[in-house]
């Protein structure tokens, strides 16, 4: 990166454009851990972001950017105010979940990298559908995995790599 190129992080912490997501992530009162569930809000926030500040941020870039604030402790919480949806883990047989765990497994990609990589999410979608012939939306399909991962149900992938607050 040259001298004179800004970090996506250096860009989103400063004094305007950092409050400002913040406000739009409370006005829609979306956890960031649904707004992969809820692309169309995510889209909302990042459209609003970028009229306001004249940015041209694509909304992974943003949740990106969200999730690593939240996982610093820099980020607001929602709490009460946060907007429940159904969870995404009822939508699956106990069939679908065991095939999705096996080709999570297969695929060994950090189930946050999913989040922001729509390639990941299509790839994930196909071999889905072509195991069990039914089309589930990859952001479903990735909010089941994040969900097991997070209730300690699904173990992280390659066991030698710990959390990001392990690392460094």
């Amino acid at each position: 990166m040259s001298r004179n190129r800004k970090s996506i992080k250096d860009l989103l912490d400063g004094e305007i454009e950092k409050p400002i997501l913040e406000g739009l992530y409370l006005e829609y009162g979306v956890a960031t851990d649904q707004l992969q569930r809820k692309p169309e809000i995510l889209i909302r926030i990042t459209r609003a972001f970028n009229r306001i500040t004249s940015h041209a941020f694509d909304s992974g870039t943003l949740l990106r950017y969200m999730v690593n604030r939240r996982k610093q402790k820099d980020w607001p919480r929602l709490g009460v105010s946060a907007k429940k949806f159904e969870s995404v883990l009822n939508l699956l047989t106990s069939d679908q979940l065991f095939t999705l765990k096996q080709i999570y497994l297969d695929l060994d990609i950090f189930s946050d990298e999913f989040l922001f990589e729509p390639e990941l999410k299509q790839k994930l979608e196909e071999r889905f559908a072509g195991l069990t012939g039914t089309h589930i939306p990859g952001y479903k399909l990735v909010a089941a995995i994040v969900a097991k991962r997070k209730r300690g149900e699904w173990l992280r992938i390659s066991e030698d790599f710990g959390d990001i607050e392990m690392v460094g």
